[in-house]
């Protein structure tokens, strides 16, 4: 057991050598021989939370998918500026030879998944072999950390599909060549298992002493020690993963919905600042990827000519309130968004429709840019907290489930879509706050909009909603939506709910005379997966393509294509 204890705390100490003064003062470090149980367990959580890829967004992998080959640019999320000099997008469709898509990024994903949440096996172990005594002070702990391996879990179901599950981590058992589990079948367990640890959270946390409390406090990042926030997010997350899945099992998903959105679900955004001091220009989280790669953060037709009808110039009362926030105006004064048509660019290009193509002189963006990027202020010059969960993508999901009848909530779908608008407005406002990079540029700090124009753009875009006949037209405005909302924060995201329902309707790329439409439905499995596991891998070999779709894409929609037509908004 000693040995078994020293190398926890070798994992600990060398999970967090990095970390700066705040995140070394806030964590309990058991450096001794044989550490208290509960301070080993607090500290084992504290390092999943803040492990990079499950809640805290990583550099390397969000410099490699901002290539403009990667998720960003296929899901229409944030890309470049192309013309017919980018030679190798002749191959942009080509996903069987994987000429195209660029998932290399990604697919590490798979094996970074069980390496980062190795200390949830620990945990579990450490648990079976403790008193009762002992484990009214961690039990909490393990919950809590319990969450993080689900998330980490639906996340990795929705880039790959079947994934070892059931037998892995599972501590010393050391089940070195799990099997691969049906997909259906993880979801539905991770829902139920959310469901049971947010009904047994109070009664857990009561048995702790006032000690063990305090040590929680410290050891959450995310939300302190409050278990109302934990059960407010458990709920938000059984709601967002119930509907992924309810095409598939509308009742299953319906039950799971509805019950936890009447046990609660937050009443504010839930985000928390990174534990330590991030320098975005050298440091290692996602926004220096956008830094070193702002040459594809141009904003995609899909969301800028939504936010602003597809006219050019911003008016105020009239057009999306988010847009000065998120975007930056071009040299010429207005909002243009970047398209597909990399043909229709070539000749602007070439007569001077230009661009700036880096971070680091906002000056030069203004003058040179043709199309507009991202605003640097917002994203790429910001200490931009980790997110978990926001009011309105909570209020997306809502009004998908209310209008597809599998909630009640007293609330209309377009009044759910309402509330996304006002409150994905405040949420961006609220980010933009955060940074100070060039203060006097008025344009890269915009004045929040006051509460009765921001109500009355939301109420435009709920008389839109209304306004669609049947389903497929409804889901086509709320996904625009979710596209606005979560935009350059969450491509992963959107690229599923774009997989998933088949909205909103992307842009052909054409190139060079050739109009391409990949549907890339899932990233390929490393190749880690065949060399350690050949037995297992062998039985999901088939599905080891970027063809195959993910098991929630209900079957009717699994040879729809999800691009529009042409051009023409």
């Amino acid at each position: 057991m000693k040995k078994l204890i020293n190398y926890k705390i070798l994992v600990l100490t060398t999970l967090f050598f990095s970390c700066q003064s705040e995140l070394e003062e806030g964590f309990i470090n058991p450096e001794s021989t044989n550490p208290p149980k509960e301070d080993l367990f607090g500290g084992m959580f504290t390092s999943m939370m803040y492990e990079w890829k499950i809640y805290v967004q990583d550099y390397g992998e969000w410099w490699w998918q901002m290539s403009g080959n990667g998720i960003p640019s296929y899901s229409q999320v944030a890309v470049r500026y192309i013309t017919p000099r980018y030679g190798w997008y002749t191959d942009y469709d080509d996903l069987v030879n994987g000429l195209g898509l660029d998932d290399s990024a990604i697919r590490g994903f798979f094996d970074d998944y069980y390496k980062r949440m190795k200390n949830y096996g620990l945990m579990r172990d450490e648990l079976g072999a403790m008193s009762e005594e002992e484990k009214a002070e961690v039990e909490t702990f393990f919950h809590l950390a319990t969450v993080v391996k689900d998330y980490g879990a639906l996340k990795l179901v929705d880039l790959y599909n079947s994934i070892p599950y059931s037998e892995a981590l599972r501590g010393t058992e050391a089940v070195f060549f799990p099997k691969f589990d049906d997909p259906e079948e993880v979801y539905k367990s991770i829902l139920d298992e959310l469901k049971m640890i947010g009904e047994i959270l109070p009664a857990s946390y009561g048995k702790m002493s006032e000690d063990a409390k305090s040590k929680l406090q410290v050891q959450d990042f995310a939300f302190h020690g409050d278990i109302d926030k934990w059960q407010r997010y458990i709920n938000s997350l059984r709601i967002k993963f119930a509907l992924r899945m309810s095409a598939v099992d509308e009742a299953f998903a319906g039950t799971h919905i509805q019950d936890a959105f009447d046990k609660g679900v937050p009443e504010e955004d839930l985000t928390w600042p990174l534990p330590f001091e991030n320098n975005v220009l050298s440091g290692g989280t996602w926004t220096r990827g956008l830094y070193e790669r702002a040459f594809v953060t141009f904003i995609p037709n899909i969301i800028m000519k939504r936010m602003n009808f597809n006219e050019l110039t911003y008016e105020e009362g009239m057009d999306d309130p988010r847009l000065p926030v998120i975007a930056m105006p071009t040299k010429h004064g207005d909002y243009r968004g970047a398209s597909m048509n990399a043909d229709a660019q070539d000749a602007p290009y070439k007569a001077g429709e230009t661009y700036y193509p880096y971070a680091d002189d906002i000056t030069a963006s203004l003058e040179q840019n043709a199309l507009s990027m991202y605003n640097h202020a917002t994203y790429t010059h910001n200490e931009f907290p980790v997110y978990m969960m926001s009011r309105a993508e909570l209020d997306l999901c809502l009004a998908e489930a209310v209008m597809k009848g599998l909630v009640t909530t007293g609330k209309t779908a377009g009044a759910h879509l309402h509330d996304a608008v006002v409150n994905s407005t405040d949420f961006w406002y609220n980010i933009s706050a955060l940074s100070s990079y060039e203060s006097g540029v008025a344009v890269l700090h915009p004045q929040r909009p006051s509460d009765a124009l921001v109500a009355a753009y939301a109420d435009q875009v709920e008389t839109a909603f209304n306004s669609q006949s049947g389903l497929e037209n409804q889901m086509e405005v709320l996904m625009q939506q979710k596209y606005i909302h979560l935009n350059l924060m969450h491509p992963y995201e959107l690229f599923a709910e774009l997989r998933r329902t088949r909205h909103p309707r992307l842009e052909p790329m054409t190139f060079q005379g050739k109009v391409m439409a990949p549907t890339p439905e899932r990233i390929r499995y490393p190749t880690s997966s065949l060399a350690t596991n050949a037995e297992n891998y062998a039985t999901v070999k088939d599905q080891d393509n970027f063809d195959t779709p993910i098991f929630w894409v209900p079957e009717s929609k699994q040879n729809e294509s999800y691009y529009r037509d042409g051009y023409d908004y």
